[in-house]
């Protein structure tokens, strides 16, 4: 059995842009600490040779003096290391030369024109350092060697620095750039994300605006203090919601002229067939009438034909009055008042007369609510002109105040099934052929009620009857 995979969570702009930020500072980050590292090894690594340097000049003449040294005939004028009784010594071994603020061992040779060890200190290998007598830097596998050579003595002083302690030095300069990205991260991704967030506030102003924007309000948006780029896009929604504010005022202005210039000829027409019927009936009548006049079931059922095209007219009236409603022109409206004028509008008609009752409530009390009076008296004319033609029983008019204010209209008919009840409330949708209401009007009500942030309650039957339909109006909250 295929199951439809539900849609993927859509990812939020602040969330995006902050994961984004985030990756590319630390992508830059990481390029900066390698930089940075390369730097300070380079500064490491010159300052530790500036500092052999400076160890070399400083320890040679000390180095000298812990030596003997006498030249040598046969060796070209070299000086070799003696003793009192002028025999050669072996290499010494000297304490650490006074002087030097190294922690360190200090890694001295002195050395001859030939190459041997004259002198080294503790810490030095005996075996002469694996670099040639040749002035400046050498590199071993072990060690970073400077040689010195001093002319009037002709004798080389080495000095060494293992390549262990320079490499922990970059290491340690290394691992605390990592230690401080480490730490600073989750700050860092807090503070994009919060910025995002507080920089998006106006995106999700615009949003609102635009979301609060329907067939009733189409209002320009406001773009004070909106970024460059969010009034670009605001200028083109404004632009869309014009068009779009003219094409609706076209088509109702089309709706609304198209039944108002009916309402004329129609009115003609039905005037004329009523003639018609009342010459048909007095002829049928008259002695010696002839059967050459038009039939009168046929006068009947052209006038049965208009009052529904009447009503039909009527309706879209109502319709392009309740979906052009504007919620700017919104007021307080007290429920008991319009109920009354309209159940007494209603009482002018004979059919009506006897059949609506009005259920003023116990108090005196206005219950007021806001919205437009003119619409939510269609509402509850729709609402007793569907009950009076649906049914034949009476038909009660009901205002309940409360936290939640209610207009009811009840019958005590039939009532409707569940599908019936649904199908009522679809545009152009009636019960029976019979009867003219249940096209647009539960449309319209349904309209109005959105408008008013009205909840449209249907029961069949009512509670407490045996029969009936009732239909409740709730608004959300009374007006003050």
């Amino acid at each position: 059995m295929n199951r439809t995979r539900p849609p993927a969570r859509a990812q939020s702009l602040a969330q995006h842009l902050s994961r984004t930020l985030i990756l590319a500072v630390v992508a830059v980050w990481l390029v900066s600490t390698g930089l940075v590292a390369w730097f300070v090894d380079r500064q490491i690594q010159h300052n530790f040779d500036v500092e052999l340097v400076e160890s070399t000049h400083r320890q040679l003449y000390p180095a000298l003096l812990d030596l003997k040294l006498v030249r040598r005939a046969d060796s070209a004028g070299a000086y070799v290391a003696v003793d009192e009784r002028g025999e050669p010594l072996e290499p010494q071994v000297t304490g650490e030369v006074p002087g030097d603020y190294r922690e360190e061992p200090l890694l001295l040779q002195l050395r001859d024109a030939q190459g041997g060890v004259l002198l080294r200190s503790p810490a030095a290998p005996g075996a002469p350092f694996a670099a040639p007598l040749q002035a400046g830097f050498f590199d071993t596998p072990e060690y970073r060697v400077y040689s010195l050579f001093d002319a009037p003595h002709r004798v080389w002083l080495q000095l060494a620095d293992p390549l262990e302690e320079r490499n922990e030095a970059s290491e340690r300069t290394l691992l605390g750039l990592v230690a401080v990205l480490l730490v600073m991260l989750p700050v860092l991704a807090w503070l994009i994300h919060w910025i995002a967030r507080r920089e998006l506030h106006s995106v999700r102003r615009l949003q609102q605006q635009i979301t609060a924007r329907s067939g009733s309000n189409l209002q320009a948006l406001d773009l004070a203090h909106m970024p460059q780029e969010l009034r670009a896009v605001g200028d083109g929604v404004n632009q869309l919601l014009g068009r779009l504010g003219e094409a609706l005022n076209v088509e109702r202005s089309l709706a609304a002229n198209a039944a108002h210039e009916l309402r004329t000829p129609l009115a003609q027409v039905r005037l004329r067939l009523h003639t018609a019927l009342d010459q048909a009936q007095s002829h049928h009548n008259s002695p010696g009438a002839t059967d050459g006049c038009v039939p009168e079931t046929e006068v009947r059922a052209a006038l049965q034909s208009l009052e529904t095209l009447s009503h039909r007219t009527e309706r879209l009236l109502q319709l392009s009055r309740a979906e052009g409603a504007d919620l700017a022109h919104f007021g307080r409206v007290n429920l008991v008042q319009l109920a009354e004028q309209v159940a007494q509008s209603f009482w002018q008609q004979p059919q009506a007369q006897k059949r609506l009752d009005w259920l003023a409530p116990d108090t005196d009390t206005p219950v007021w609510v806001q919205g437009d009076i003119d619409g939510l008296a269609i509402v509850l004319r729709n609402l007793i002109d569907n009950a009076l033609h649906h049914t034949d029983a009476q038909v009660e008019l009901e205002v309940q105040p409360g936290e939640r204010p209610a207009l009811v209209v009840r019958d005590h008919g039939r009532g409707l099934t569940a599908a019936q009840l649904e199908q009522i409330q679809l545009r152009h949708a009636r019960i029976g052929s019979q009867h003219i209401g249940y096209g647009l009007g539960m449309s319209i009500v349904r309209t109005l009620a959105d408008k008013h942030g009205a909840e449209l309650v249907f029961s069949s039957p009512p509670a407490g009857c045996a029969q009936g339909l009732e239909v409740r109006l709730v608004f959300p909250a009374a007006a003050g």
